[in-house]
């Protein structure tokens, strides 16, 4: 007897417990004007863990008037998307398949197709969520998601021209594009709460590393392809080079977000430019090797080093 009311106690103590821990984390949820799937997915966007399969965390039910609610989940620092069909993460598709064309384009449309959240601290997330076929809409009734409001019409404008006249479709002199690219990139981050980018996953230093980075990142796709020559002559002679290398001492200037697609982006290319080096000969992408391995393993830090240690193994065990 004493041995059942014993077991029953720590059935009790862990049921407890499990209702306790139920009790954090961030509840999403809200009503979407389709209801033709019947089911919402939440998934979980980590590029630098983009072979990943284990990427949905939850799905729920939508309700006949639309509504839908996932359980309580701990999403604090965490880049999670809602979608009504079961897919990969769109950066997921892309650099999984073809990881050489990571500096190619614009994040536009990876995070404004369906919504998607940048997670800190919200206990709730209520959206009206309006599904299209192209660029879906969201709106929060109580504010409660008034910053992923903010952070999907950041991406839905991230392609308009600023305060600058900075034109990437013409070639111009570098030196002067990269000062006009500053004027922007400043004029850009007004909409940044600067106190705040020093904790490493606030939702401020998650847009500050997306408007920093990603500025970078345009600059030298601009600047790589326009000037062949230029860059070849830097890649050759790195002891007298202050412009180009200046740009890479970047990389290890500040605490990058690390859920941020232009710090995965500038991480491949700050890779990039020390085999670039090495090599004394350019190249956009080197492929996975226990060569670029050794590289990084040598020249990355911090909390990233690891896992993107562990993307180039299962890189190079796929091509084996």
């Amino acid at each position: 007897m004493r041995s059942l009311y014993l077991i029953l106690f720590l059935v009790a103590t862990i049921l407890s417990c499990k209702k306790e821990t139920n009790k954090t984390g961030t509840i999403i949820y809200g009503k979407i004007n389709s209801v033709e799937s019947g089911t919402v997915y939440l998934n979980e966007i980590d590029h630098f863990d983009n072979l990943n399969e284990n990427f949905t965390i939850d799905s729920t039910a939508i309700l006949k008037n639309g509504a839908f609610k996932f359980k309580r989940h701990d999403l604090n620092s965490k880049l999670v998307s809602i979608s009504t069909e079961k897919f990969k993460p769109f950066t997921y598709q892309i650099y999984s398949t073809a990881p050489q064309t990571y500096f190619f384009g614009n994040c536009e449309k990876f995070f404004t197709s369906i919504p998607t959240f940048y997670i800190s601290n919200e206990e709730s997330i209520n959206i009206n969520w309006t599904e299209t076929k192209s660029i879906d809409s969201i709106s929060s009734p109580d504010n409660s998601g008034a910053l992923q409001v903010q952070l999907r019409d950041f991406y839905l404008n991230s392609n308009s021209i600023g305060k600058g006249k900075l034109d990437y479709d013409v070639k111009s002199d570098y030196k002067t594009c990269w000062e006009q690219m500053l004027i922007e990139r400043d004029f850009d981050l007004k909409a940044v709460d600067r106190k705040n980018i020093e904790t490493g996953n606030s939702f401020d230093n998650y847009v500050y590393s997306e408007i920093y980075l990603g500025h970078l990142n345009k600059y030298l796709n601009w600047f790589e392809q326009n000037f062949p020559d230029q860059v070849e002559s830097l890649i050759k002679n790195p002891e007298s080079d202050t412009f180009y290398s200046n740009i890479f001492q970047e990389y290890n200037t500040h605490q990058w977000n690390s859920k941020s697609l232009e710090y995965y982006k500038f991480t491949e290319r700050y890779l990039n430019y020390h085999m670039n080096i090495r090599a004394k000969s350019f190249e956009n992408y080197y492929k996975s090797t226990q060569d670029k391995r050794m590289m990084a393993e040598t020249i990355l830090s911090g909390k990233n080093r690891q896992r993107y240690l562990k993307l180039i193994d299962v890189r190079i065990n796929n091509d084996l």
